[in-house]
């Protein structure tokens, strides 16, 4: 028979006596799996509106039950599996798995029961909360307070059985960083402190989330004092979350705790200073270990500064760096096996390759590092991304053998240069994908830890990193191109029982364009001179796509039920408006700038609308910490506006300038997309070039007519080419309430007559402009689609729309690819070589990429590349790829400056821009050329070429020249 939970027997379980109990509960289960089944009777509540019962004996049990325990800490599943009722081999030594079974007529009284058998303590819970996932229930239901979908029944066939996988990575969690003013405040308000109360929900959300691991909060708090207590560490033990702590904070001692217990009496010594207090500070990680070595950790080893700063000074060699940190090790291990387990391979142990300690891992030509060191056997070997979402060195294949096995901390929120990022969720999945995924691919599997700043605002990004974690078969590797279907399921975990299809159509819009924005710059980075006012008209572009986006938010608003509200408000709304907002008004002061360059009136009416963001700022914070009688309140107080050094000090707010009207009633015509501008001077020049025509497949462009005064001004507009039509012929602005006139212009190709020169003549009361309108009926017979044809200048090529994509295949047999990542960088797309840990060789294995593009004049051209700012996977400090022109040789470029590393100002330019460019020269041919763009390093992603005749740069902008005209577009 169907197993079966519906409303009906839950009513009656409580009101009558009749009715067994739902949860069997065994005195012999650990009891952070009893809490656990407690908080899923709560999802059964929410679901069906009535709560479960739960009971320590079998006779009292109802005719269908839920039976749930941990292999060898359960009588009941060894009975089962004694009477052949279930098979427990599937999980039986295996890791944090679980089997999910109904079977029938278990025993006496039971027809059938619903059997979740952990193969240990995660497993149980991992299986106790996919029954909740199952009903409906999101993982962020306690966090979020996501509200299921209350349901009638939910049935499982009679002979269901399901069994879990092992999870992908060993040890998967997050990191709780950059904790002030932020998580600091919220927590201290909400639960008076960082005590176990509020971990209690962390821990859930993490274990929810199928995650196991996790850095506690650090930058004032004390994990195993504040719970009060231990009672931190009780609970994470509990509940199976195996506790971490930073890359500089070692042996079971979080970083504060030294300041409270130095001193010139303490035992401890008063100097963070293994050379000058060695004593001292061997005895504080001896007393950490004794406390909280009985729990399940993975222990951090190594040093680094107090403040995480360097371990020595300035004065010290590399070797005499590498000693210290040898004898820091070597005195950690012994710490270790005294006082947690004499058998130092069975102790997870980590540590973190960061900054100045990865060159003392890795030594150089004269000083030897400690790899291979036997102090660092079974130790898991942690390496970071660059802080800003970019991998650092990753394990050659001969460092794949290390016992210990890598990890790979990576960051959605950073305290530090070039400027912090921390206020809300910036992260893009597309990127989290094609990085994590490579770091999996070159063997980094046994632990992945994300820094998620404060939480709030990143659970998004968070669920995703940590299901590519649990299953990354599912969505790693071999899923490319699939982060969007990843983004449909979550708003349907969130949003699936409270919004139509066609609104969480709409949600998915909001949170794909403007985490897209945002990974094109983020929030905190964003000024007046990011984005170009004018040229290719992307301000006012990315401007049109923001209102779009900010319309879809408050749509939704006001159609998301109340009770559902403080979900969509807290997930969605707050991050997305947050973000769209603040990069709005950033737009905006940069068109105010250039407004007020020219007199334009317009400036004035700018600045209001900058000011009415900056209020809109003010408000959502002010919104989101009322939200819930203020159960979020101090998440939104972290600063985010206009960074000019790493931190938040000396930032700046907006610079509004306005203008005063000039006294005579003035005019200037603008050609959009460019910087031109005129206001028809007799004396002067008085012309103006539209080149858009140029490209075949334009056929509407535009000008503007803006007013320089508060003087009715009037104009006229006459075309001089029947080919030519403007959507006005006339009219006049104030320079009030009408200060500008967008003028469209459609050409009629078929009337052209052989003509490829028109006339637009702007009449206004001071002067006279003459707009020349270039044109073409470019010749492209012969030839094939997706040739670009040069028609202005220069040619600009989404890396994506190649003329073909050549595999070849290497010498094991496999295909070296190039693959198209739909959706990543920052404008269409961008294109990847796989397999990601291949060096490939041009001419023999290496896969490449061929462009056909016609020039005008032979000679010499470059090609600038736009590429993702990633870094070498070596210490070569190198990424190469390989350019040929025609028939001529293939030139190897190295795409990285001379002597790059990560901190370096070209670092710091990449990460912020979120692109790498590099220029090269090639030869052309007038008429038809082809360019082959070959993979040779790990890391090289291209999103973009543009190609211009060599010292005749196109005009510059933040995201480069818009796409140029194809053959077949």
């Amino acid at each position: 028979m169907e197993f079966v939970i519906n409303q009906e027997m839950l009513k009656n379980a409580i009101s009558t006596s009749t009715v067994g109990s739902l949860f069997y509960q065994e005195e012999d289960a650990f009891n952070g799996v009893n809490k656990i089944a407690k908080r899923v009777m709560h999802d059964l509540e929410l679901v069906f509106g009535h709560a479960p019962n739960q009971t320590t004996e079998k006779t009292k049990l109802g005719k269908a039950p839920i039976i749930y325990g941990t292999v060898g800490h359960s009588p009941i599943l060894q009975e089962l599996e004694e009477n052949n009722l279930i098979d427990l081999s599937g999980v039986k030594g295996k890791r944090e798995v679980f089997l999910f079974q109904v079977i029938q007529q278990p025993f006496e009284g039971v027809e059938c029961a619903l059997v979740i058998a952990g193969s240990d303590k995660r497993g149980t819970i991992y299986g106790l909360f996919h029954l909740s996932e199952m009903l409906g229930v999101s993982p962020l239901v306690d966090w979020s307070d996501v509200k299921p979908k209350q349901k009638e029944s939910f049935s499982l066939s009679g002979d269901f059985k399901y069994i879990s996988k092992e999870p992908s990575v060993k040890y998967r969690g997050f990191f709780i960083n950059d904790d002030w003013p932020a998580f600091g405040n919220w927590t201290m308000k909400r639960f008076g402190g960082h005590n176990a109360e509020m971990y209690d929900h962390v821990f859930q959300l993490l274990l929810r989330l199928k995650g196991n691991y996790l850095w506690p909060a650090m930058w004032s708090a004390r994990f195993y004092d504040e719970g009060p207590g231990l009672a931190n560490a009780e609970l994470a033990d509990e509940y199976g979350v195996v506790m971490g702590a930073s890359h500089h904070e070692p042996c079971l001692r979080y970083g504060e705790e030294y300041k409270y217990l130095r001193g010139k009496d303490s035992k401890y010594g008063d100097a963070w200073n293994f050379i000058s207090n060695r004593e001292g500070i061997t005895k504080f990680w001896e007393d950490g270990l004794k406390r909280g070595g009985k729990f399940e950790n993975v222990i951090t080893v190594g040093m680094r500064g107090e403040q995480d700063t360097s371990i020595m000074g300035k004065g010290a060699t590399l070797a005499d760096n590498i000693q210290l940190l040898r004898e820091v090790l070597q005195t950690q291990n012994r710490l270790i096996e005294e006082n947690v387990n004499p058998n130092l391979s069975e102790v997870p142990r980590m540590l973190a390759l960061y900054k100045e300690v990865e060159p003392f891992f890795y030594g150089d030509e004269n000083t030897p590092g400690l790899m291979n060191s036997e102090e660092l056997e079974d130790v898991i070997l942690m390496l970071c991304d660059d802080n800003h979402g970019n991998l650092r060195t990753l394990p050659t294949e001969e460092m794949r053998n290390h016992s210990g096995g890598y990890g790979m901390y990576y960051h959605f929120d950073y305290h530090g240069g070039p400027i912090s990022y921390e206020w809300i969720n910036s992260s893009y999945l597309p990127k989290v994908w094609e990085q994590m995924t490579m770091a999996y691919d070159f063997g980094i599997r046994d632990l992945w830890i994300v820094n998620v700043g404060d939480i709030a605002t990143m659970e998004f990004p968070l669920s995703y990193f940590l299901d590519l974690a649990y299953d990354f078969e599912k969505w790693g590797s071999d899923a490319i191109n699939k982060t969007d279907l990843y983004t449909k399921q979550w708003i349907e975990k969130q949003f699936g029982g409270v919004l139509s299809e066609d609104d969480k159509n709409k949600v998915d819009d909001l949170l794909k364009g403007y985490t897209k924005i945002a990974h094109n710059r983020r929030p905190e980075h964003m000024n007046s001179e990011v984005y170009h006012p004018v040229n290719y008209k992307e301000s006012d572009c990315l401007l049109e796509e923001i209102d779009y986006l900010l319309n879809l938010a408050e749509e939704l608003s006001k159609k998301v039920d109340p009770k559902n509200f403080s979900a969509y408000f807290t997930l969605v709304y707050y991050p997305a408006v947050g973000n769209l907002n603040l990069q709005k008004m950033w737009l905006l002061t940069g068109k105010n700038h250039y407004a007020a360059k020219l007199g334009k009136m317009e400036a004035n009416k700018l600045a209001e609308e900058v000011r009415e963001c900056f209020k809109r700022d003010r408000e959502l914070v002010e919104e989101y910490h009322a939200l819930d009688d203020g159960k979020w309140y101090g998440m939104g107080l972290s600063e985010h506006l206009g960074f000019v050094n790493w931190n938040e000090e000396e930032n700046k707010y907006p610079v509004l300038m306005n203008v005063f009207p000039t006294g005579k009633p003035r005019l200037v015509v603008e050609i959009d997309g460019t910087d031109q501008f005129n206001e028809g001077p007799d004396w002067h020049n008085n012309k103006v070039i539209l080149n858009n025509f140029l490209q075949p497949d334009v056929e509407e462009a535009s000008f503007t007519i803006s007013s320089k005064s508060d003087k009715t001004a009037e104009y006229s507009i006459t075309s001089k080419n029947q080919w030519l039509t403007c959507s006005k012929t006339s009219g006049s602005l104030n320079g009030q309430e009408e200060t500008t006139e967008e003028i469209n212009v459609k050409i009629d190709r078929s009337a052209m007559n052989g003509e490829t020169e028109g006339h637009i003549i702007v009449e206004m009361s001071v002067g006279t402009v003459i707009i020349v309108v270039n044109a073409s009926q470019t010749d492209t017979r012969g030839l094939d689609d997706r040739t670009f044809v040069e028609t202005n200048g220069y040619i600009s090529i989404d890396a994506e729309h190649y003329f073909s994509n050549e595999e070849v295949k290497n010498k094991y047999g496999d295909v070296n690819r190039l693959e198209v990542l739909e959706g990543y960088g920052k404008t269409l797309s961008a294109v990847k070589a796989f397999p990601t840990t291949a060096h490939f060789t041009p001419g023999k294995d290496a896969p490449y990429l061929e462009y056909h593009f016609v020039v005008q004049e032979a000679g010499v051209y470059e090609v600038d590349l736009y590429m993702q700012p990633s870094n070498p996977v070596t210490q070569e400090g190198t990424i190469f790829c390989g350019i040929q022109a025609n028939e001529g040789d293939i030139s190897i470029v190295n795409v990285l400056p001379e002597g790059y590393r990560v901190d370096d100002d070209n670092w710091a330019i990449g990460v912020l821009d979120n692109i790498r460019r590099k220029v090269s020269s090639i030869n052309c041919k007038q008429g038809l050329n082809t360019l082959r763009v070959y993979a040779v390093s790990p890391g090289f992603v291209l999103e973009k070429l543009v190609i211009y005749r060599e010292g005749k740069k196109p005009a510059e902008s933040y995201l480069g020249p818009a796409e140029t005209y194809y053959v077949g577009k």
